[in-house]
């Protein structure tokens, strides 16, 4: 029983700490032509984005309270993060590849078949980092949806270098820069041989995304746009 209570007031407090510091941020949205084009390649418009892992909270935020579903892991610290998406208003499908994956995946092609947008961290929960596990291949193989790269970053940001992923946490008042790269279409009778062929691409677009934003939030990159 204190343990559970222990669990909802940590997640409770993490949530307020996410709340307050969601009040003193601003988005900015850059070159939205990519979701559009993505949208397009789907009967109903919805799409699986993909993130990297340490880009977490931004790339969350910014989708509060819009119509998605994010794969979380199993573990308490999943548990923590399930319970502040909820708050914001994101549905959540619990497992990972390693624990839960068969249920998770059911679970996202029940929302998927609600009319949610699908949304998951490739690399998670454990990493390597930046590199691309085959679930979002999956899944966008499974539903039909593009697969849209994503990337939210903060202009200034704390970054726990401890961390597998060197996990990024927006400064208060801080700007973040959301920016979407190329859309991925996937078979849906994918060729297995070319699983790793997929990954790659949805990583060199990742990994585009993290170049194109730190040249802006350096000065050496276009400047963002509302």
């Amino acid at each position: 029983m204190l343990q559970k209570l222990k669990k909802r007031i940590i997640c409770f407090f993490a949530y307020m700490v996410v709340g307050l510091l969601y009040l003193t941020y601003r988005f900015r949205w850059i070159d939205l032509q990519n979701r559009e084009a993505a949208r397009a390649l789907h009967p109903n418009s919805q799409v699986a984005v993909a993130i990297w892992h340490r880009n977490s909270i931004g790339c969350l935020l910014a989708y509060a309270w819009k119509r998605m579903a994010i794969l979380i892991s199993l573990s308490f610290d999943g548990e923590v993060i399930a319970y502040v998406a909820r708050r914001f208003g994101i549905h959540s499908a619990r497992g990972s590849s390693s624990r839960g994956g068969i249920e998770a995946m059911k679970q996202l092609l029940t929302h998927h078949k609600q009319g949610y947008d699908l949304g998951i961290t490739v690399d998670g929960p454990r990493g390597p980092r930046y590199q691309v596990k085959p679930g979002i291949i999956a899944v966008a193989a499974r539903t039909g949806m593009p697969i849209l790269p994503f990337a939210a970053v903060a202009r200034r940001e704390w970054v726990l270098h401890k961390a597998w992923d060197h996990f990024r946490i927006p400064k208060p008042f801080s700007e973040i820069l959301c920016l979407y790269g190329q859309p991925i279409a996937i078979p849906r009778t994918p060729d297995n041989t070319r699983l790793e062929d997929h990954a790659a691409l949805v990583a060199k677009e990742l990994m585009a995304l993290e170049e194109t934003l730190r040249g802006m939030i350096s000065g050496r990159g276009s400047e963002a746009t509302p």
